[in-house]
Formats: structure tokens, sequence, C-alpha cells
């Protein structure tokens, strides 16, 4: 008989420690400082580009919405993308839907990503 191996259960429902959410804070702060000024700006652009369009989305549909600039800027860290979608988040551009997808970019390694339900969507056609 094959020995049964020990199943290991993670608990992702739970809040981080108060020390835990104070790194991850700093990290992103940190992250979003030193990204290119030029790539913030053009991907908050974006961001909001593809909020008007698309019902629900990832940071991946934004990061190939910044592929379709002509001249796209770099940053030396993806990690800027975690405090730009926070940003949109609280100024209303979107809200969470609690359910996360794998990235398909080979740089972001098949990270899991949030997915996002617009709150900008089809905003033209109720402005009249």
């Amino acid at each position: 008989m094959a020995a049964m191996s020990p199943q290991m259960a993670l608990d992702f429902t739970g809040k981080w420690s108060p020390a835990m959410q104070a790194a991850t804070a700093a990290g992103m702060q940190q992250a979003d400082e030193h990204a290119d000024p030029e790539w913030r700006h053009l991907f908050d652009a974006c961001l909001v580009a593809v909020a008007r369009r698309m019902a629900e989305f990832t940071s991946d549909d934004v990061l190939n919405e910044m592929d379709r600039l002509a001249r796209r800027p770099q940053t030396h860290n993806l990690s800027a993308i975690g405090p730009a979608m926070k940003r949109a988040r609280a100024l209303g551009v979107m809200e969470a839907t609690d359910r996360v997808r794998r990235s398909q970019r080979p740089e972001k390694h098949g990270n899991r990503q949030n997915v996002w339900r617009s709150r900008y969507v089809g905003m033209e056609a109720a402005r009249g």
C-alpha cells in the first residue's frame, strides 16, 4: 500500500499580521516611488482606457494596452503595478471581484493576479 503524503492546507482568508501589513505597504510605496514617472503616468492612463472598454480586466490587460503605445516606457520592476492598481481602486475606477487568474505574460511567470470589475465601462453611453 502506498504511503499517503501529507497535504498542506493554506488559509488565504485571514488578514496578515500588522507587521506583515506594514512591510507590504512599505514595499509597495518603495516600488511606486522608484518606478519611472512616465511609466507610472502612462500605466494609469492605460488602466483607465481598459476600464472604459472592458467590464472585467486584470493587470495583464493594462500591460497589453501599454504594448499598443508607439513608444512604451519601461520601468525596472513590475512591482509598481500593485500600487497603481491600488490607487485606481481607491479612486473608484474599479472594484474587486474576489477572483484571480494566472498571468499569461512570460515576464510575470504565471503569477496570480486579481480580476477587477470596471466602474467606468460604458460611461459614454450613460452620459448621453
